[in-house]
């Protein structure tokens, strides 16, 4: 086996193209993907700030119509991208390549803008965001798929919490891009910055060379006895963790299909989710998301109403919760590798629950010990600035414990998801998990705010926030 390696690699180095150091390099690759990663979100939130203009100006949109119409284009992206995810992770790990599937989305992406852009009718606006749904969706479920296969275990934690910063920075930077440039520049040329921030991706895509299955050096599904195996090998493969499996394969083991080489598409999801890391993993992942669509959905209505803020102090705001991400994710990345993600994500989780009820207390029906004067809005900044720092804690754990339980799958049971591995099919289950907060969350939020109010339902989502994690830990050490 080990001749055989070394004269595959031997004829590899010979042909290798012009430029193949950084053209492979992972800083390249992760550079490639955190763009993708950005402009999915980039192109959600791009056309918030412009949408009232193109319903009513453009469109000849009845004024009253305008939010319905509004609120439905919005959730039309989390319900398509919600139904699609599954049958674009199967149909993504069947592919040996990253590469061409990520350029097809890119490119799909870029006419679903188009289309959108250009739509002379309602009808026409729907399907442009249909389209950029789906291939807005491919983007994210192979990007972290590429992410999972480029980074070794020992970088991965500081990784995707790094890029899962700028991926989420995106909802942000897309309306304040938008905003500033409708006024500036017009409306053709706003649309033109979209579509150039995906044909950069699309170029920088086509330079990058792959590397595949980097991130496999933990698990090592592709040792020799797999490749030896005769008629007289065993169905099932001794782990190739050895003594270190002993004591997991519980319930796991029931759920298992008994020819794990044959496992259908809809076998390995059923795998997948009977792992109690990877329910874990996608309670985590949908409890950002709904904090984070809150956030976005109450906040603007709230401080105009209680403070008289304008939307220059509205945007403050935004950026107070994003600017820590952008900054220290890196740090709890580089922690998270050192002593794993359960301990950061609860204290992460435990915080937010705490700040979301301090970020309730100012206003009318809050505490009127805060009252909405100038210590209110002392306390309601901080309280988003502290938010903002909380998230870094638990932001791109559900991605590095979905990751951790394909790993520890294809460890166990080599031929489980396929010589492609399974990461695209185990994101798919978390982007769900995002896609269905983004889906609920606006319309959870905004109705218990108005039969609650904004304090009682900053209570409610606080008390939500670590019943989650908890539940995650304890399926975690029951197994």
């Amino acid at each position: 086996t080990e001749f055989v390696f070394s004269k595959h690699k031997m004829q590899y180095d010979s042909q290798k193209p012009l430029g193949y150091r950084w053209r492979s390099s992972n800083f390249f690759i992760l550079t490639c993907v955190t763009i993708a990663l950005f402009s999915e979100n980039f192109l959600y939130s791009f056309i918030i700030p412009i949408l009232q203009l193109m319903l009513e100006d453009r469109l000849r949109l009845d004024p009253t119509k305008t939010q319905t119409t509004t609120s439905a284009l919005l959730s039309t992206h989390a319900f398509v991208c919600f139904i699609s995810g599954p049958f674009i992770g199967n149909l993504a790990d069947k592919n040996p390549s990253r590469k061409g599937p990520l350029l097809v989305s890119l490119g799909g992406e870029i006419v679903g803008t188009v289309i959108i852009a250009a739509a002379p009718s309602l009808p026409v606006l729907f399907f442009g965001r249909v389209i950029q749904s789906i291939f807005g969706n491919a983007v994210w479920i192979i990007g972290y798929a590429t992410i999972a296969d480029t980074v070794g275990s020992h970088n991965r934690s500081r990784a995707i919490s790094t890029i899962s910063a700028f991926f989420i920075s995106g909802l942000l930077v897309g309306p304040m891009v938008s905003g500033t440039l409708i006024g500036l520049v017009g409306y053709w040329a706003t649309w033109l910055a979209t579509i150039l921030v995906l044909v950069i991706d699309m170029i920088m895509r086509l330079i990058m060379i792959e590397s595949p299955m980097k991130g496999v050096d933990d698990a090592e599904y592709l040792a020799p006895e797999v490749i030896s195996s005769d008629e007289t090998s065993p169905l099932i493969p001794p782990s190739a963790n050895g003594d270190r499996e002993q004591g997991y394969h519980t319930k796991q083991d029931e759920s298992l299909p008994s020819h794990p080489s044959k496992v259908s598409a809809r076998n390995s999801y059923r795998v997948i989710l009977s792992h109690p890391r990877a329910l874990a993993a996608i309670a985590c992942h949908a409890t950002n998301g709904l904090t984070l669509v809150a956030i976005d959905t109450t906040l603007p209505l709230h401080v105009t109403r209680a403070f008289g803020w304008d939307t220059s102090r509205v945007s403050l705001m935004f950026l107070l919760l994003q600017l820590p991400a952008l900054f220290l994710s890196p740090l709890t990345g580089w922690m998270k590798d050192r002593v794993g993600t359960k301990v950061p994500s609860g204290v992460g989780l435990l915080a937010t629950a705490l700040l979301l009820w301090l970020l309730g207390t100012p206003g009318s029906d809050g505490l009127s010990s805060i009252g909405s004067n100038e210590r209110g809005q002392i306390v309601y900044m901080a309280s988003m600035l502290g938010l903002g720092f909380a998230r870094t804690l638990f932001t791109g754990c559900g991605m590095m414990e979905m990751t951790g339980v394909v790993i520890e799958l294809q460890e166990t049971y080599p031929a489980i998801f396929g010589p492609n591995g399974g990461f695209s099919r185990a994101y798919s289950l978390t982007n769900m998990s995002w896609t269905f907060s983004m889906f609920i969350g606006p319309v959870l939020t905004g109705s218990l705010t108005q039969i609650v109010g904004y304090y009682y339902m900053n209570v409610s989502l606080g008390k939500f926030t670590p019943i989650q994690k908890y539940r995650g830990i304890v399926r975690v050490s029951n197994d």
